[in-house]
């Protein structure tokens, strides 16, 4: 137990640290005041207080005037000494104008590629983080099924009434669908009712009231409680309030859709763009009031298509409820599906759950959860921020690189220096200043670069990024950039040159002065240079195989030279005539009305197939059912392999169906035609094609069932033709001359099927060019280390050259030892790089099989590029005059 006396003694902890840190002058006063202020609050306070204030007084006197120097150093004038320096380092620079030239090129290219990657992925990071302190959650449907996992964003719609009602802790739940198909959802023609035109647009969605507030839309105009509200109401971002209503408030009017006279939406709100949001793709949120897509839709559990959000009560665990959400699936989803599929209910009881995902996780961490939002990826952005810290890495390199190749140069400097009085803190603070300088000027030229390059790298990243000029703390943040990145290459230079021996350098001795030695650390930062380099290269050969791979496979379908005209259901009953004028043409092969293409942004379904008769005894098929007339087999150059298609003109085909090789494959039917097939309908199958890819090449062919239509929304057309310019103007001529009031919207096939694959072009050239930028950065570092070999090695060159060496033979002198780093650098990235290519290349079904060629093109671009580099320079002293050299010993 204490003594009596301890009970009066303050804690020892607080002083302890102040010792640590303060100047010993100081210390005796401060102990006393301290300790004087204890005993006082004592006889005013409880202990318990007392003992606080004294820790909070104690630590208040942690003033810098007070605080002890990490080392003695000499008071010095420091803004006279801050402006002696950079006039000293600014007369460096003229004096060395290539050497400054190289570090500050190298800097600014660096600088410029870190800027630009991160801007990018600030604004990556940003989207949604205004809901990060929000508990509202994403409700993802998964199953740990070891014959398939997976996860989705989509449930039945009766889930988010369910959820609020079964659980206290869920405060609200709202719902959005987004999924191109479902009534107006995707894209459609729009039109004030003012106006006679309607224009495509195809960014709709639907929503329920409550997502305003969850989600926290900011409505410029209307009530965000009572937006969505009523039935037949939307709301819209505010472009395209401006879009369509300049200068104006809409709330209140009219637009038509689809040119639909019966189904008149009200505008109830106008919301602020999207911009930092998961839902940035919508740009019209139709309400969810009062809608049902098919009788009893909003009650049914068999279909899933909605998105749905809730909002759980802070004091609530987030975990518990995910433990929770078994029973209620169990009791919905799997009781549903015993009365349908027993043999699906069992598995998904056994399996599947339901579980959440903060909002603030949505954009970047869904790259495993299947939905219709295009969405960010956590991997794309730490892959761009790697990149950027390897660049900034690269560029700090050279600096080391360049700052201590021209040390010979430097060394009597230095001896001078401190032969007449300068101590090794100043010679330091002298490189730090250079360092920063240089970094400086090196900010404000990448600043300007990345100005002038943000153009392209918004096309590469598919993003409308901007440099923040407007923002104060921009400048704060380059400022910031330049004082960091300067001491962190300066650093090592500083204290390496600062380290000289003046009387071994005034001696003449310089090899004892570590500077004629060859650097270890040197040589292993070039080949971390040149392997970065490599791994970059490398990747950017796969990623072009893998493309072009992709773009030239025989896909099972032609996308050459078709069209596809948009919009069609504004011509109602004059589709069919308008398809006959165009079969007219001479140019048009065949056209065919459909409701889906193998492309993506076109209609998509899920349902389950059986074998007619067995749909309670078999396992089900998943795959999708398209709708197409007859001419679709002709106009996509679709193959029958068994049987025939269905016809138009045959009254009894109007159950005919045409299957794929998958369904007929996944489904086990050994004579598929005249078999019966059912899901929620029962279909005959009259023929066989043969598969064709109509998703991503990621993914293996699905069942597909083609059935029979007279028109839809999309109308295909085969062209033959050398002039696709005049073919088109006749086919906008007949459109116009049937449907005056509305705008013609036409795609090409091919150009869609390659949009299908912009993320991996993108990857592609971002791959590409940031090979190429690494690589002038690389170089530049090998640069300065052949000009310190060459600088420390000169006597050695002059007296070869003296004895009769041949030109070559200094030239292989001065090769031979970068060859070696460059093979270490190769060797070092073939490994990480073969392991990563590997893993990337899992994602597709349809891949590359071999990868080792990229490895071989790029370690031999990578040698003839280091090879070059030293050559030029070593050919400069292979070159140069004896007389030269011995002049300067």
């Amino acid at each position: 137990m204490p003594s009596s006396e301890d009970l009066f003694e303050p804690p020892k902890w607080p002083m302890k640290i102040i010792k640590a840190v303060l100047n010993a002058d100081y210390l005796e006063e401060i102990e006393g005041d301290m300790y004087e202020e204890y005993q006082y609050h004592l006889e005013v306070f409880s202990k318990r207080k007392a003992r606080y204030l004294y820790c909070r007084e104690v630590f208040k006197v942690l003033r810098s005037s007070l605080v002890k120097r990490p080392f003695k150093t000499q008071k010095l004038n420091t803004m006279g000494m801050i402006a002696n320096y950079s006039k000293v380092t600014l007369r460096n620079i003229k004096k060395n104008k290539v050497q400054a030239a190289i570090k500050i090129g190298g800097f600014s290219i660096g600088i410029a590629i870190s800027l630009l990657i991160c801007l990018f992925v600030l604004g990556e990071y940003k989207k949604d983080q205004s809901l990060a302190d929000n508990n509202v959650y994403k409700v993802v449907y998964q199953s740990d099924n070891p014959e398939q996992t997976y996860k989705t964003s989509t449930v039945p719609p009766p889930l988010a009434k369910s959820i609020k009602e079964d659980y206290p802790e869920v405060v609200q739940s709202g719902r959005t669908l987004v999924f191109d198909g479902f009534g107006d959802a995707g894209g459609n023609l729009f039109r004030p009712m003012d106006s006679e035109t309607s224009i495509y647009e195809d960014k709709f969605g639907y929503a329920d009231p409550s997502i305003l507030q969850m989600l926290e839309f900011d409505l410029v105009h209307g009530d965000v409680n009572t937006a969505l509200n009523e039935p037949l109401s939307l709301i819209l971002s505010a472009t395209k309030a401006e879009k369509y209503f300049p200068g104006e408030n809409p709330v209140g009017k009219t637009v038509m859709i689809n040119e639909r006279e019966d189904r008149v939406y009200t505008i109830k709100g106008v919301y602020a763009d999207l911009d930092e949001s998961h839902l940035h793709s919508i740009d019209f949120f139709l309400t969810l009031s009062g809608k049902e897509f098919w009788r009893n839709e909003q009650g049914s559990w068999c279909c899933s298509n909605y998105t749905t959000y809730i909002e759980l009560d802070p004091s609530a665990q987030v975990s518990a409820f995910e433990g929770k959400l078994k029973d209620i699936h169990d009791h919905y989803f799997v009781t549903y599906e015993r009365e349908s599929d027993p043999m699906y209910a069992d598995m998904i009881e056994e399996f599947n759950t339901l579980a959440v995902q903060h909002v603030s996780d949505i954009y970047l961490r869904s790259s495993d959860i299947y939905g219709f939002l295009p969405l960010g990826d956590i991997r794309i952005v730490t892959v761009f921020s790697l990149i950027a810290v390897f660049i900034v890495l690269l560029a700090c390199v050279n600096f080391i690189n360049l700052a201590t190749a021209n040390s010979m140069e430097r060394a009597m400097e230095i001896g001078l220096r401190k032969v007449v009085g300068s101590g090794r803190q100043g010679i330091i603070h002298q490189f730090l200043t250079e360092a920063v300088v240089l970094s400086a000027i090196s900010v404000l030229l990448g600043v300007i670069l990345a100005a002038l390059a943000m153009p392209m790298f918004n096309q590469v990243v598919g993003k409308s990024i901007h440099i923040p000029f407007d923002e104060p703390i921009f400048y704060l943040i380059l400022v910031f950039f330049s004082v960091a990145i300067g001491l962190l290459s300066g650093i090592y230079p500083a204290f390496y040159l600062s380290s000289i021996q003046s009387i071994k350098v005034l001696g003449g001795n310089l090899r004892n002065t570590r500077l004629g030695t060859a650097s270890r650390l040197r040589s292993i930062l070039v080949v971390f240079q040149f392997s970065f380099s490599m791994f970059l290269i490398a990747g950017a050969f796969i990623v072009y195989k893998q493309m072009d791979l992709i773009l030239n496979k025989d896909l099972g379908y032609d996308k050459d030279q078709v069209v596809t005209i948009h919009g069609m259901d504004s011509m109602k009953e004059s589709m069919l005539t308008f398809k006959a004028n165009l079969e007219g043409l001479p140019e048009v092969e065949s056209a065919s009305f459909c409701n889906s293409l193998p492309v993506e942004g076109t209609h998509r379904n899920g349902t389950t197939f059986y074998i007619g008769g067995r749909k309670n005894v078999d396992k089900g098929v998943s795959g999708q059912i398209w709708f197409a007339d007859d001419d679709y087999f002709e106009t996509l150059g679709v193959e029958i392999l068994e049987g025939r298609s269905f016809s138009n003109d045959r009254a009894s085909d109007t159950i005919s169906v045409v299957v794929n090789e998958a369904m007929v494959r996944q489904l086990g039917i050994e004579d598929p035609v005249d078999a019966a097939i059912e899901n929620w309908g029962k279909w005959k199958v009259v023929g066989v094609m043969k598969d064709f890819n109509y998703d991503h090449l990621r993914d293996s062919v699905r069942p597909l069932l083609l059935a029979r239509t007279q028109y839809s929304d999309l109308l295909s057309i085969k062209l033959q033709t050398a002039d696709m310019v005049s073919t088109l103007d006749k086919i906008e001529s007949q459109w116009q001359s049937m449907n005056p009031n509305q705008a013609i919207r036409i795609t090409f096939l091919d150009q869609e099927f390659k949009a299908m694959y912009e993320e991996v072009t993108r990857t592609r050239s971002i791959f590409l060019a940031f090979a190429v930028f690494a690589i002038i950065v690389a170089c530049l570092g090998l640069t300065g280390l052949t000009m310190h070999s060459i600088a420390i090695r000169t006597k050695e060159i002059t007296i070869r050259k003296v004895l009769g060496a041949s030109f070559q033979s200094i030239i292989n002198l001065l090769s031979l030892e970068y060859l070696k780093l460059i093979f270490i650098a190769i060797v070092i990235a073939v490994p990480l790089g073969w392991y990563l290519a590997e893993e990337w290349l899992k994602e597709f079904t349809h891949s590359i099989t071999q990868t080792w060629d990229a490895f071989l093109v790029g370690g031999i671009i990578l040698i003839i590029i280091a090879l070059g580099v030293v050559s030029l320079q070593s050919v400069g002293a292979a070159l140069r005059n004896p007389a030269t050299g011995l002049r300067n010993e």
